[in-house]
């Protein structure tokens, strides 16, 4: 017959199966999602080429540590017969399924934060027309509107199908405005199949109710809303309609010869960009009567010079961004790092800051920010060495949302006067992105001519693996 250990003895015996049982279950929980990251979520082959899941390497670490640690605590265990009491057992097992949460918020926090999907619309096959640019309705609505040649369509704050324009008979919708001031946005619309277009259309991005048309002959690029204002450029001049009534407010006439290439309205100022005999040239129109205040003559390098904001007045030409005062001179100008033109969905005006993402020396892109008062290059955000800027949008709480391409998707929030990022980006799993898109808040809006991408969708947090 055995003696009796003393009790102190058995605590302890208690204790190391208890703590056998306990690394063991992490240590196995831990090798299964390894084996998940391993062979689902690795993009690539191997982690060299970037397709490594985040956290993997931390967490193999601890897997052989919890492995180690177990096969250890089980010798002692054995060495001791720590195994031979019914009570030491089922506590053990107990202690072992209860480690099992702290391990999985160790798994959590190693990999940091996830999205994935959450619901969508399905794709709209093939033979759909080319998407033309999307709008968000009021923020508390959560509308997400997105522009097809075809058809205009609203989606609800729950990525729903709630409103539909359709284009008219034989015709299109040509072009859209960039943004949707008090909430109405403006269409381009052929209204039959010729040069695009000649209707203008003032549409409620919450409802999708047309407040005004206008058939306006010879439309010219995209329309721009700005304060009260609606401007659009024609072959011969640029008008203004009253942007919730649709009243002509003025029409000013284009310099001979010049070919009107953008227009930016706000509520004290106009911007024209046309092409002149002098070369590209900036001009600048009174808001009320439609005067040319000042014109100057754009630098052109290799691509061709863009307006980035009307208020305060700023263009970017061969690379530099030129901020006016109000008489048209140069107030300053950005000497480096270099401004694409081209890429508008990598551009984002807030307030009197351009965001705006930039080539390193032909080796990465980086994020940059700057000043539209002054010109000066606030600063400077990089990502990985093969990292591109897929898109902007201003984000919550006055931050600034970026998504980043890598082998990975990631979802960044930065400190728009700093550029640093608030806490760890979020990685977007399997999303199904075209090269082109938008984001609204946690909608994402498919702007390629892909017929089998969905066209919006939203994202939520993961919690499960």
């Amino acid at each position: 017959m055995d003696t009796p250990l003393p009790l102190v003895e058995r605590l302890r015996n208690h204790v190391r199966l208890a703590a056998a049982c306990a690394f063991s279950a992490v240590a196995v929980l831990y090798a299964v999602l390894c084996s998940k990251l391993t062979v689902v979520d690795m993009s690539d082959g191997v982690c060299d080429y970037g397709g490594c899941p985040r956290g993997l390497d931390s967490l193999l670490w601890w897997t052989l540590l919890a492995g180690a640690a177990a096969g250890g605590l089980w010798w002692s265990v054995v060495k001791r017969r720590a195994y031979r009491s019914g009570i030491g057992w089922t506590m053990a097992l107990a202690v072992g399924l209860v480690a099992l949460g702290p391990g999985w918020l160790g798994f959590s926090w190693l990999r940091g934060p996830h999205m994935d999907l959450f619901s969508y619309q399905v794709p709209d096959g093939p033979g759909a027309d080319k998407p033309l640019g999307s709008w968000a309705g009021h923020p508390d609505t959560g509308v997400v509107v997105r522009a097809r040649a075809d058809v205009v369509t609203g989606y609800n704050g729950e990525g729903r199908h709630g409103w539909s324009i359709p284009a008219p008979a034989g015709g299109a919708v040509c072009a859209m405005s960039g943004d949707t001031p008090s909430g109405i946005g403006l269409l381009t619309v052929t209204t039959a199949k010729s040069t695009c277009g000649n209707r203008l259309v003032a549409v409620d991005a919450t409802s999708g109710k047309q407040l005004w048309t206008k058939d306006v002959p010879k439309l010219v690029g995209k329309p721009s809303a700005g304060g009260s204002l609606a401007v659009t450029a024609t072959a011969d001049a640029v008008l203004a309609h009253d942007l919730v009534t649709g009243g002509e407010l003025w029409r000013s006439p284009l310099p001979a010869g010049a070919v009107a290439m953008e227009v930016a309205a706000a509520a004290d100022r106009v911007l024209l960009m046309a092409r002149t005999d002098a070369g590209v040239e900036l001009f600048a129109l009174g808001a009320r009567t439609g005067a040319v205040a000042w014109r100057y003559p754009m630098p052109v390098g290799y691509e061709s010079p863009r307006i980035a904001s009307a208020s305060p007045a700023a263009a970017v030409g061969a690379g530099r961004l030129l901020v006016f005062d109000e008489a048209g001179r140069v107030r300053a100008q950005s000497q480096e790092p270099y401004v694409p033109t081209t890429g508008e969905t990598e551009w984002l005006v807030v307030g009197d800051v351009l965001y705006a993402s930039v080539p390193e020396r032909e080796k990465r892109e980086l994020l940059a920010a700057f000043s539209l008062k002054d010109g000066r290059h606030l600063w400077t955000r990089a990502f990985e060495d093969d990292w591109r800027v897929r898109a902007l949008a201003a984000g919550r709480a006055g931050r600034i949302a970026v998504v980043t391409e890598g082998a990975y998707h990631h979802l960044w929030h930065l400190d728009p006067r700093t550029g640093k990022p608030d806490g760890e980006s979020t990685v977007l799993r399997g999303l199904r992105l075209g090269e082109s898109f938008a984001l609204h808040g946690r909608t994402f809006v498919n702007l390629d001519d892909d017929g089998s991408l969905p066209p919006i969708f939203d994202v939520a947090p993961t919690f499960g693996w």
